[in-house]
């Protein structure tokens, strides 16, 4: 497992731990779809939160988690993504990308959570 917070590391840190660990831990995962999706969650906590998040990257029976926790209680929503690049197009990325996604609330906000199975066709 791998736990990683906002005041101890950057939104680029988490990413590379993150490529570090699934490099040595289950290499058949795309990572740059895991780096782009940390990237959108990271940044949807510090767009749409007080901006502080935990981010944990697990591997448990063949599927490779990461959750971000953020302070809302709101469940994300996706936006229409809007072309001059003010936003909107996080949701519909993570989407894309991630093979599952669930949103737990917690009591002091929420954990969104993507998974990706870890098999060799997983590339």
């Amino acid at each position: 497992m791998l736990t990683l917070r906002s005041d101890e590391v950057s939104l680029a840190d988490a990413r590379d731990l993150v490529g570090a660990f699934l490099a040595e831990h289950c290499p058949a995962v795309d990572a740059a779809a895991v780096r782009t999706v940390i990237s959108e969650l990271i940044t949807n906590a510090i767009r749409h939160t007080a901006g502080s998040w935990a981010l944990t990257a697990t591997l448990t029976d063949g599927v490779f988690s990461v959750g971000v926790h953020d302070s809302s209680s709101s469940p994300p929503v996706p936006r229409p993504g809007v072309p001059d690049g003010t936003g909107g197009w996080g949701m519909h990325i993570i989407n894309r990308l991630a093979r599952q996604m669930t949103v737990t609330p917690t009591a002091q906000g929420k954990t969104v959570t993507v998974r990706w199975p870890v098999t060799e066709d997983s590339r």
